[in-house]
């Protein structure tokens, strides 16, 4: 049993005589009736009392025909939907980001998009970096804005910026006084610390086990939003993306003479997945927005 079979019944039905139905499908009057023998064959009920070329339903094919409508309503119904989410200029884009960009990074690329491209409709997902890989594995997500922690074979990965890890501290710390700091000065502050899981977290550790400082981590496993109100509130000193502390005037970023640290941000997304019209739309503005 398939949809165009379906069809051809309510036509039939519809129509009570072969000879019209065959005509309005198109379709040769023995194809049609080949359709119908077949399906109610598979039904294993006869739907109509034949007489000549009319037919008419019995109470099987009365069941059956409110059945059928609803099936046939309930596909046109899902073909609408996914052309809508497809749609070049109204389709729907989902994406996923780690943490740290949804302070300032992705708001403003989607603020930039949405004013020239009101009709998409766009899903996000704010994840760690696996599990952002994850949903583009299971295609959960069309897009991914991360880290390349791991190299997948079945992901593509395109670098779109690099960016600072800075120092910051709230604006009453007495390092907001300084022009410039040596790595080795933080460990004596209280520092606040990214989950341990976080790819943030191992890059931070790997410069602090390379220059051999050995920090003292008053708040641990936080996330960006959480580590930026500590600061701000002079609990501690963190060293964070710069572009997430851009609007926080109560915050300063002290420069670090003796070490640069930053991170590579790529666009991910299957190589051999299937991607709309609306996303290959979205995926051409951020390479244009990232050349600006």
């Amino acid at each position: 049993m398939d949809i165009t079979q379906l069809h051809y019944f309510i036509v039939a039905a519809e129509q009570e005589h072969m000879t019209r139905a065959s005509e309005i499908l198109d379709l040769s009057q023995s194809a049609l009736s080949r359709s119908i023998t077949s399906l109610e064959k598979e039904l294993g009920v006869p739907l109509f009392d034949r007489k000549n070329r009319k037919v008419l339903l019995n109470r099987y094919g009365k069941v059956f025909l409110k059945d059928a409508k609803k099936i046939v309503g309930q596909v046109e119904i899902s073909k609408s939907n996914l052309s809508q989410l497809i749609h070049p200029d109204f389709g729907n884009i989902s994406i996923s980001f780690v943490h740290s960009l949804g302070l300032n990074y992705i708001p403003s690329l989607l603020k930039e998009f949405q004013l020239a491209n009101p009709g998409h409709t766009i899903t996000l997902n704010e994840d760690k970096a696996p599990l952002i890989v994850k949903d583009l594995l299971t295609n959960e997500s069309d897009l991914g804005f991360a880290t390349q922690y791991q190299s997948f074979s079945d992901l593509d990965y395109n670098p779109i910026f690099k960016e600072k890890i800075v120092l910051i501290a709230s604006s009453q710390h007495r390092f907001s006084q300084m022009k410039h700091i040596q790595l080795e000065e933080i460990v004596q502050e209280n520092f606040i610390h990214y989950n341990a899981d976080t790819e943030l977290r191992k890059l931070i550790d790997s410069i602090f086990l390379e220059y051999n400082v050995d920090i003292h981590i008053a708040y641990d496993g936080l996330e960006i939003n959480s580590i930026i109100g500590l600061v701000s509130s002079n609990m501690g000193i963190a060293l964070v993306p710069e572009s997430v502390v851009q609007n926080f005037n109560d915050i300063k970023i002290i420069p670090i003479l003796d070490v640069t640290i930053d991170r590579t941000i790529y666009l991910i997304h299957k190589k051999e997945g299937y991607m709309s019209k609306a996303v290959l739309f979205f995926k051409d503005f951020i390479f244009s927005y990232h050349k600006k």
